[in-house]
Protein backbone atom coordinates (compact mmCIF):
# COMPACT_ATOMS: atom_id res chain seq x y z
CA UNK A 1 0.00 0.00 0.00
CA UNK A 2 1.28 3.33 -0.88
CA UNK A 3 1.91 5.81 2.38
CA UNK A 4 2.35 9.54 3.01
CA UNK A 5 5.68 10.63 3.51
CA UNK A 6 6.18 13.50 6.03
CA UNK A 7 8.73 16.27 5.91
CA UNK A 8 9.14 19.45 7.38
CA UNK A 9 11.72 22.04 7.71
CA UNK A 10 11.56 25.38 9.54
CA UNK A 11 11.80 28.48 7.95
CA UNK A 12 12.93 31.36 9.42
CA UNK A 13 11.02 34.11 8.24
CA UNK A 14 12.63 37.55 8.39
CA UNK A 15 10.52 40.80 9.21
CA UNK A 16 11.44 44.07 6.91
CA UNK A 17 11.26 46.01 10.23
CA UNK A 18 11.13 44.48 13.71
CA UNK A 19 7.49 43.70 14.73
CA UNK A 20 6.18 45.40 17.95
CA UNK A 21 2.96 44.59 19.59
CA UNK A 22 1.90 44.96 23.76
CA UNK A 23 3.52 41.62 24.12
CA UNK A 24 7.06 41.99 22.75
CA UNK A 25 9.03 42.38 19.49
CA UNK A 26 10.20 40.34 16.73
CA UNK A 27 12.51 40.40 14.13
CA UNK A 28 12.50 37.05 12.96
CA UNK A 29 9.53 34.55 12.86
CA UNK A 30 10.65 30.07 13.03
CA UNK A 31 7.42 28.69 11.34
CA UNK A 32 7.09 25.17 10.27
CA UNK A 33 7.03 23.95 6.72
CA UNK A 34 5.21 20.33 6.02
CA UNK A 35 5.56 18.31 2.93
CA UNK A 36 2.73 15.94 2.53
CA UNK A 37 4.29 13.54 -0.41
CA UNK A 38 2.01 10.32 -1.93
CA UNK A 39 2.20 9.72 -5.94
CA UNK A 40 4.37 11.79 -6.78
CA UNK A 41 2.25 14.50 -5.63
CA UNK A 42 3.02 16.70 -2.66
CA UNK A 43 1.25 19.08 -0.30
CA UNK A 44 2.62 22.13 1.54
CA UNK A 45 1.12 23.21 5.31
CA UNK A 46 2.22 25.96 7.50
CA UNK A 47 2.51 26.06 10.94
CA UNK A 48 2.80 29.49 12.40
CA UNK A 49 3.57 28.75 16.06
CA UNK A 50 2.53 31.58 18.89
CA UNK A 51 4.32 31.95 22.30
CA UNK A 52 1.17 33.61 23.57
CA UNK A 53 -0.81 29.85 23.14
CA UNK A 54 2.51 28.16 24.41
CA UNK A 55 3.54 26.84 21.26
CA UNK A 56 6.93 27.53 19.37
CA UNK A 57 8.61 26.07 16.36
CA UNK A 58 10.86 23.31 18.19
CA UNK A 59 7.39 21.43 19.84
CA UNK A 60 5.93 21.67 16.34
CA UNK A 61 8.82 19.86 14.56
CA UNK A 62 9.15 17.66 17.71
CA UNK A 63 5.79 16.78 17.18
CA UNK A 64 6.12 15.89 13.49
CA UNK A 65 8.87 13.59 14.44
CA UNK A 66 6.94 11.18 16.38
CA UNK A 67 4.36 10.92 13.85
CA UNK A 68 4.33 7.13 12.82
CA UNK A 69 4.41 6.24 9.17
CA UNK A 70 1.28 4.48 9.42
CA UNK A 71 -0.50 7.65 10.52
CA UNK A 72 -2.78 8.68 7.67
CA UNK A 73 -3.42 4.94 6.96
CA UNK A 74 -7.62 4.59 6.61
CA UNK A 75 -8.02 8.61 6.97
CA UNK A 76 -10.72 8.71 4.05
CA UNK A 77 -12.02 12.64 5.40
CA UNK A 78 -10.77 15.91 7.24
CA UNK A 79 -12.96 15.11 9.55
CA UNK A 80 -11.09 11.97 10.33
CA UNK A 81 -7.77 13.51 10.40
CA UNK A 82 -8.72 16.55 12.76
CA UNK A 83 -9.94 13.70 15.11
CA UNK A 84 -6.87 11.94 15.13
CA UNK A 85 -4.61 15.08 15.24
CA UNK A 86 -6.61 15.76 18.57
CA UNK A 87 -5.78 12.96 19.72
CA UNK A 88 -2.46 13.08 19.59
CA UNK A 89 -1.64 17.16 20.38
CA UNK A 90 -2.46 20.16 21.62
CA UNK A 91 -0.55 22.01 19.30
CA UNK A 92 -3.38 24.01 17.31
CA UNK A 93 -0.55 25.60 14.78
CA UNK A 94 1.00 21.49 14.30
CA UNK A 95 -2.68 20.48 13.71
CA UNK A 96 -3.38 23.40 11.38
CA UNK A 97 -0.15 22.30 8.98
CA UNK A 98 -0.69 19.17 8.45
CA UNK A 99 -4.36 19.26 7.73
CA UNK A 100 -3.08 22.06 5.30
CA UNK A 101 -0.90 19.89 3.44
CA UNK A 102 -3.58 17.46 3.20
CA UNK A 103 -6.16 19.59 1.92
CA UNK A 104 -3.45 20.64 -0.82
CA UNK A 105 -2.54 17.03 -1.08
CA UNK A 106 -6.64 16.41 -2.07
CA UNK A 107 -7.06 18.72 -4.35
CA UNK A 108 -3.78 18.73 -6.02
CA UNK A 109 -4.83 14.80 -6.59
CA UNK A 110 -7.61 16.06 -8.47
CA UNK A 111 -6.04 18.29 -10.32
CA UNK A 112 -8.08 21.63 -9.14
CA UNK A 113 -8.00 24.85 -6.82
CA UNK A 114 -9.04 23.86 -3.35
CA UNK A 115 -11.66 26.65 -3.54
CA UNK A 116 -13.50 24.88 -6.49
CA UNK A 117 -13.04 22.01 -4.96
CA UNK A 118 -14.76 23.42 -1.86
CA UNK A 119 -17.63 25.05 -3.94
CA UNK A 120 -16.72 28.58 -2.66
CA UNK A 121 -18.62 31.33 -4.36
CA UNK A 122 -15.45 33.21 -5.13
CA UNK A 123 -11.52 33.27 -5.47
CA UNK A 124 -11.79 37.28 -3.54
CA UNK A 125 -11.60 38.35 -0.14
CA UNK A 126 -12.89 41.49 1.20
CA UNK A 127 -10.07 44.36 1.35
CA UNK A 128 -7.27 43.03 3.69
CA UNK A 129 -5.78 45.80 6.05
CA UNK A 130 -2.00 46.09 6.53
CA UNK A 131 -0.84 46.27 9.92
CA UNK A 132 1.66 49.12 11.37
CA UNK A 133 3.20 47.57 14.61
CA UNK A 134 4.42 49.60 17.60
CA UNK A 135 7.31 52.30 17.35
CA UNK A 136 8.56 55.89 17.99
CA UNK A 137 5.44 57.70 16.83
CA UNK A 138 7.68 59.37 14.01
CA UNK A 139 8.72 55.68 12.99
CA UNK A 140 4.42 54.88 12.71
CA UNK A 141 4.42 57.58 10.78
CA UNK A 142 6.56 56.92 8.01
CA UNK A 143 5.05 53.11 8.03
CA UNK A 144 1.49 54.61 7.78
CA UNK A 145 3.17 56.81 4.58
CA UNK A 146 4.61 53.85 3.09
CA UNK A 147 1.82 51.77 3.42
CA UNK A 148 -0.28 54.46 1.19
CA UNK A 149 -1.75 52.10 -1.21
CA UNK A 150 -3.62 50.42 1.22
CA UNK A 151 -6.91 51.51 2.29
CA UNK A 152 -7.40 49.85 5.53
CA UNK A 153 -4.67 49.90 8.42
CA UNK A 154 -4.55 47.70 11.66
CA UNK A 155 -2.33 49.85 14.13
CA UNK A 156 -1.24 48.22 17.34
CA UNK A 157 -2.10 50.13 20.36
CA UNK A 158 -1.86 48.77 24.52
CA UNK A 159 0.45 51.34 25.84
CA UNK A 160 0.57 54.28 27.78
CA UNK A 161 0.92 56.43 25.02
CA UNK A 162 -1.93 55.53 22.53
CA UNK A 163 -3.79 58.46 22.26
CA UNK A 164 -0.74 60.04 21.13
CA UNK A 165 0.11 57.32 18.74
CA UNK A 166 -3.54 57.95 16.97
CA UNK A 167 -3.73 61.76 17.00
CA UNK A 168 0.17 61.74 15.31
CA UNK A 169 -1.50 58.82 12.50
CA UNK A 170 -4.25 61.07 11.63
CA UNK A 171 -1.91 63.50 11.15
CA UNK A 172 -0.78 61.82 7.89
CA UNK A 173 -3.89 59.70 6.84
CA UNK A 174 -7.43 59.98 7.28
CA UNK A 175 -8.02 56.43 5.77
CA UNK A 176 -10.19 53.64 8.13
CA UNK A 177 -8.31 51.87 10.81
CA UNK A 178 -8.55 48.80 12.77
CA UNK A 179 -7.09 48.96 16.29
CA UNK A 180 -5.48 45.75 17.83
CA UNK A 181 -4.82 46.36 21.60
CA UNK A 182 -3.48 43.01 22.40
CA UNK A 183 -5.23 42.65 25.52
CA UNK A 184 -3.47 45.92 26.41
CA UNK A 185 -6.02 47.73 28.37
CA UNK A 186 -6.35 46.29 31.91
CA UNK A 187 -9.42 47.89 33.04
CA UNK A 188 -12.77 48.41 32.28
CA UNK A 189 -12.27 52.67 33.02
CA UNK A 190 -8.95 52.12 30.67
CA UNK A 191 -10.70 50.85 28.09
CA UNK A 192 -13.87 53.14 28.33
CA UNK A 193 -11.34 55.92 28.07
CA UNK A 194 -9.61 54.78 25.28
CA UNK A 195 -12.46 53.87 23.03
CA UNK A 196 -14.49 56.95 23.90
CA UNK A 197 -11.44 58.33 22.43
CA UNK A 198 -11.28 56.03 19.58
CA UNK A 199 -14.89 57.04 18.47
CA UNK A 200 -13.97 60.02 16.87
CA UNK A 201 -11.06 58.93 14.89
CA UNK A 202 -12.69 57.24 11.87
CA UNK A 203 -11.68 53.71 13.79
CA UNK A 204 -13.95 50.91 12.18
CA UNK A 205 -13.29 48.74 15.06
CA UNK A 206 -11.42 47.37 18.11
CA UNK A 207 -9.59 44.08 18.74
CA UNK A 208 -8.97 42.40 21.85
CA UNK A 209 -9.04 45.68 24.53
CA UNK A 210 -8.61 43.74 27.46
CA UNK A 211 -7.42 40.40 28.95
CA UNK A 212 -8.92 37.28 27.68
CA UNK A 213 -9.08 36.42 31.44
CA UNK A 214 -11.31 39.48 32.18
CA UNK A 215 -14.94 37.85 30.55
CA UNK A 216 -16.60 39.88 33.17
CA UNK A 217 -15.75 43.61 32.05
CA UNK A 218 -15.71 42.63 28.68
CA UNK A 219 -19.48 42.10 29.28
CA UNK A 220 -20.08 45.29 30.31
CA UNK A 221 -17.94 46.52 27.92
CA UNK A 222 -19.71 45.34 24.78
CA UNK A 223 -23.08 46.40 26.58
CA UNK A 224 -21.48 49.94 26.60
CA UNK A 225 -19.23 49.96 23.19
CA UNK A 226 -20.02 52.41 20.46
CA UNK A 227 -17.48 50.75 18.48
CA UNK A 228 -17.23 47.21 17.12
CA UNK A 229 -15.48 45.03 19.23
CA UNK A 230 -13.51 41.93 17.76
CA UNK A 231 -11.97 38.87 20.00
CA UNK A 232 -9.04 37.37 19.24
CA UNK A 233 -7.18 36.01 22.03
CA UNK A 234 -10.21 35.66 23.70
CA UNK A 235 -11.44 33.31 20.62
CA UNK A 236 -9.46 30.65 20.01
CA UNK A 237 -12.34 28.05 18.67
CA UNK A 238 -13.45 25.75 21.62
CA UNK A 239 -15.09 28.28 23.79
CA UNK A 240 -19.29 28.70 23.53
CA UNK A 241 -20.01 31.08 21.01
CA UNK A 242 -23.20 31.89 23.10
CA UNK A 243 -20.85 33.20 25.74
CA UNK A 244 -18.17 34.66 23.37
CA UNK A 245 -21.56 37.24 22.01
CA UNK A 246 -22.20 38.31 25.00
CA UNK A 247 -18.60 40.04 25.08
CA UNK A 248 -18.25 41.05 21.07
CA UNK A 249 -19.77 41.86 18.20
CA UNK A 250 -17.15 39.04 16.08
CA UNK A 251 -14.64 36.66 16.30
CA UNK A 252 -11.14 36.86 14.71
CA UNK A 253 -10.42 33.29 13.31
CA UNK A 254 -6.43 31.98 13.02
CA UNK A 255 -5.82 28.73 11.82
CA UNK A 256 -2.79 28.71 14.24
CA UNK A 257 -5.93 29.19 17.31
CA UNK A 258 -8.10 26.93 15.45
CA UNK A 259 -6.08 24.21 14.61
CA UNK A 260 -8.24 22.94 11.35
CA UNK A 261 -9.64 24.82 8.16
CA UNK A 262 -12.56 22.15 8.63
CA UNK A 263 -13.27 23.21 11.98
CA UNK A 264 -12.80 26.68 11.10
CA UNK A 265 -15.49 26.40 8.37
CA UNK A 266 -17.83 25.22 10.81
CA UNK A 267 -16.70 28.02 13.11
CA UNK A 268 -18.25 30.65 10.77
CA UNK A 269 -21.50 29.23 9.98
CA UNK A 270 -22.13 28.79 14.21
CA UNK A 271 -21.09 32.68 14.33
CA UNK A 272 -23.16 33.55 10.84
CA UNK A 273 -26.82 31.44 13.27
CA UNK A 274 -25.52 33.78 16.60
CA UNK A 275 -25.04 37.05 14.65
CA UNK A 276 -21.42 37.72 15.17
CA UNK A 277 -18.97 39.06 12.69
CA UNK A 278 -16.22 37.20 11.42
CA UNK A 279 -12.81 38.16 10.86
CA UNK A 280 -10.32 36.01 9.78
CA UNK A 281 -6.92 36.83 10.95
CA UNK A 282 -3.07 35.33 10.38
CA UNK A 283 0.53 35.57 12.59
CA UNK A 284 3.60 36.34 10.83
CA UNK A 285 3.38 33.88 8.26
CA UNK A 286 4.55 33.02 4.40
CA UNK A 287 1.89 33.37 1.12
CA UNK A 288 0.90 29.32 2.45
CA UNK A 289 -0.27 30.38 5.20
CA UNK A 290 -2.41 33.32 4.44
CA UNK A 291 -3.65 31.20 1.02
CA UNK A 292 -4.97 28.39 3.69
CA UNK A 293 -6.62 31.74 5.90
CA UNK A 294 -7.95 33.10 2.45
CA UNK A 295 -9.78 30.30 1.49
CA UNK A 296 -12.59 31.29 4.95
CA UNK A 297 -11.60 34.91 4.37
CA UNK A 298 -13.83 34.45 1.02
CA UNK A 299 -16.59 33.60 3.76
CA UNK A 300 -15.49 36.59 5.88
CA UNK A 301 -16.82 40.33 6.74
CA UNK A 302 -13.10 41.06 7.09
CA UNK A 303 -10.00 40.20 6.90
CA UNK A 304 -6.71 40.71 8.18
CA UNK A 305 -4.27 39.12 5.68
CA UNK A 306 -1.12 40.28 5.79
CA UNK A 307 1.46 38.42 7.20
CA UNK A 308 3.55 37.59 3.81
CA UNK A 309 3.68 41.06 3.14
CA UNK A 310 5.62 41.83 6.46
CA UNK A 311 8.35 39.53 5.40
CA UNK A 312 11.80 40.59 3.11
CA UNK A 313 11.28 37.08 1.11
CA UNK A 314 8.29 34.86 0.64
CA UNK A 315 9.40 30.80 0.56
CA UNK A 316 6.39 30.59 -1.75
CA UNK A 317 4.82 32.45 -4.27
CA UNK A 318 1.26 32.34 -6.52
CA UNK A 319 -0.93 34.33 -3.68
CA UNK A 320 -2.08 38.31 -4.64
CA UNK A 321 -3.34 41.25 -4.18
CA UNK A 322 -5.85 43.32 -6.85
CA UNK A 323 -5.27 46.76 -6.48
CA UNK A 324 -8.12 47.03 -3.87
CA UNK A 325 -5.96 45.33 -1.57
CA UNK A 326 -8.46 42.09 -1.85
CA UNK A 327 -6.25 38.92 -1.40
CA UNK A 328 -7.28 37.03 -4.71
CA UNK A 329 -6.82 32.81 -4.61
CA UNK A 330 -4.97 31.21 -7.87
CA UNK A 331 -6.62 28.48 -10.42
CA UNK A 332 -3.90 26.57 -9.65
CA UNK A 333 -4.44 23.24 -8.15
CA UNK A 334 -4.39 23.24 -4.48
CA UNK A 335 -4.04 25.96 -1.98
CA UNK A 336 -2.50 27.58 -5.59
CA UNK A 337 0.86 28.60 -3.97
CA UNK A 338 4.15 26.85 -4.59
CA UNK A 339 7.74 27.08 -3.73
CA UNK A 340 9.26 30.18 -4.71
CA UNK A 341 12.00 30.13 -7.41
CA UNK A 342 14.08 32.78 -5.18
CA UNK A 343 16.77 32.12 -2.71
CA UNK A 344 14.48 31.61 0.07
CA UNK A 345 12.46 28.81 -1.84
CA UNK A 346 12.72 24.95 -1.51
Amino acid sequence: MSRFDLDYHIAKLELAQPFTIARGTKKTVPNVIVKLSKNDITGYGEADPNKRYGEDALKVSDFLKQLPVTFFDDINTARQLAAKLDERTSLQSAKSAVEMAWWDWQAKKEDQPLWKRWNLSSNKTPVTSYTIGLDAVEVMQQKVEAAEDYPILKVKLGTGRDREIITAIREVTGKAIRVDANEGWESLDEAKRQITFLADQNIELVEQPMPASMSAEMKQLKRWSPLPLMADESFKGDEDLNEVAQSFHGINIKLSKMGSLTKAMDVIQQARERKLEVMIGCMISSSLAIAAGALLGVQADYVDLDGHLLITSDPFEGLRLDQQKQVILSDRPGLGVSVSSGPDGG
